[in-house]
């Protein structure tokens, strides 16, 4: 026999047909040892020759085969010690077919990732140069280094052509290693744009607005000027190619409506830096519409007139200061927002940070989540606040009607004058010196009020602990009752007046106590 097709062939015939995946197994052991000694120089023959006879080889199998069933069976007559080296042996075979196997298996799909990945930093380069007119560095590397890969996983299947394989599987690894050493050297990894600056400039103060959306981190401040001057806008900081040639193509007449630095996949290795966005808006100059949407950013607006007022805000603070609005909206997941001094509609939603509000007039909802509203000073027809398990403080304020939920946080109500309905489930409430109808309920949480003025109110509570102080001189009428909980109230004895105070639990504590200074 001179090929090893011939010793194939005849090694096959010495197998059993129910062995045929053994045999098959080692064929793919015996081709890639071929492939090997021809790479090192050696010719088929020489191989072929080297090998023992196809029948040694099958005896060989079917003599572990047997050993195999002399270990399995009930009686042996092989010495122990022989048994265990086969079996020792034989589960080193086991796990060697059982990793073969698993290796067959996950191939295909571990090429098939290789290429998706491939697919895309290939596609990732020709967008950035194509939109940005930059190569783009971190993906140039992935591109090679992938491409290594996969000629590695895919050369078992090319025995002929592995030698080629190898080298072109190293140029790509040396190719991705260098432009990885040159990019670095360069500071040219990851893209950062170009420095830039621009003014825009509205054709008039009438019926302007402005539109301002970015992923990017962005510091955000409004100027007034002269009302003889028209309303405009500066961008300044680094920007993308793409964003750069949207900001110059844009048609502005009496509207900005810009989107910069959109996030998308294929900006993964984009780093711009913080830019910087100023608005000048000339005095008495009344906007149609004004709207900043970002990521991340900080923000100091002062002396905005505007129709609709809209903030969409991820991280990032927000000082705004005499804004006048026929409605605003305000939505802050992470950052602080302070609002002063301003009129107007406003809706608030927050996840964790902090919102100040003072000397504002206008309607008024918060929705919290577990950050902390402070609220001051404020004068309005109606205000809504809901809190998960946070923490809102109102304070020194006149609504005609207040309404105030939460779910496990507190409620804290001071000085306020109107009609105020609190509710909690586990958390706490506490109302001090308010004026007007006052109702207060509570499932689990402790209610504790303090009055000096008379007051019309009404406190229930399934299981949480009920504490009233009142000003002895201003008595007023209270009923209290409780289930299975301890009441005390001093002013049992009062008469039936004007004013009158209910307080009810089912298995809580009540306690109405004079209050002392």
């Amino acid at each position: 026999m001179s090929t090893m097709e011939e010793y194939l062939d005849q090694l096959k015939a010495a197998f059993a047909e129910e062995d045929i995946e053994e045999f098959n197994e080692l064929k793919e052991d015996l081709l890639e040892q071929l492939a090997v000694c021809l790479e090192d120089g050696q010719t088929e023959a020489e191989v072929v020759a080297r090998l023992a006879s196809p029948q040694e080889i099958a005896a060989d199998y079917y003599a572990d085969l047997s050993l195999d069933a002399a270990i399995n069976a009930k009686t042996s007559v092989v010495p122990r010690e022989e048994i265990q080296d086969v079996f020792i042996q034989t589960q080193k075979k086991r796990m060697q077919k059982l990793l073969k196997t698993v290796i067959k298996v996950l191939k295909p799909l571990i090429l098939l990732l290789l290429v998706a990945e491939f697919s895309f930093f290939l596609i990732y380069i020709i967008k950035e140069l194509l939109e940005e007119k930059n190569l783009a560095g971190i993906p140039l590397v992935l591109c090679f280094l992938t491409a290594a890969l996969i000629l590695q996983v895919v050369k078992s299947w090319f025995i002929e052509k592995k030698k080629l394989i190898n080298i072109f599987s190293t140029a790509a690894l040396v190719l991705g290693l260098g432009v990885l050493l040159v990019f670095s050297l360069t500071d040219r990894l990851m893209y950062t744009g170009r420095q830039y600056y621009k003014e825009i400039e509205l054709s008039s103060s009438k019926n302007a607005s402005f539109s301002f959306d970015s992923d990017a981190d962005v510091e955000i401040t409004t100027v007034e000027v002269s009302s003889t001057e028209k309303p405009s806008l500066m961008v300044k900081g680094r920007f993308k190619e793409s964003d750069i040639q949207k900001i110059e193509k844009g048609s502005y007449k009496n509207k900005v409506d810009l989107t910069l630095d959109e996030e998308n996949i294929f900006d993964t290795f984009t780093k711009t830096g913080r830019s910087e966005v100023m608005f000048f808006i000339p005095k008495g100059t009344i906007l149609d519409d004004f709207h900043l949407g970002l990521s991340q950013g900080d923000l100091r607006l002062l002396d905005i007139q505007t129709k609709n007022f809209d903030l969409d805000l991820t991280s990032g603070d927000v000082y705004a200061k005499n804004i006048i609005a026929d409605e605003g909206h305000v939505k802050s997941d992470f950052g602080d927002v302070i609002i002063e001094e301003s009129a107007m509609n406003l809706a608030v939603k927050s996840d964790s940070g902090k919102t100040v509000i003072t000397g504002m007039l206008g309607d008024l909802t918060i929705d919290g989540n577990s950050g902390l509203s402070i609220l001051k000073f404020l004068r309005s027809d109606n205000i809504v606040l809901n809190n998960h398990s946070g923490r809102m403080i109102l304070e020194d304020t006149e609504t005609k009607k207040l309404k105030a939920t939460a779910t496990d946080g507190q409620v804290i109500v001071k000085r306020t004058k109107g009609d105020l309905l609190m509710s909690n489930e586990k958390g706490k409430i506490v109302s001090e010196e308010n004026k007007g109808e006052l109702e207060i309920e509570n499932i689990s949480g402790p209610i504790i009020s303090i009055q000096d003025s008379k007051v019309n109110a009404k406190v229930s509570s399934h299981s949480g602990f009920i504490k009233w102080l009142q000003d002895p001189a201003q008595a007023v009428k209270v009923t209290a009752s409780t289930g299975t909980g301890e009441i005390k109230n001093d002013f049992s004895k009062v008469p039936s007046g004007k004013y009158s105070i209910d307080v009810q639990s089912k298995t809580g504590d009540v306690k109405i106590l004079k209050k002392v200074e």
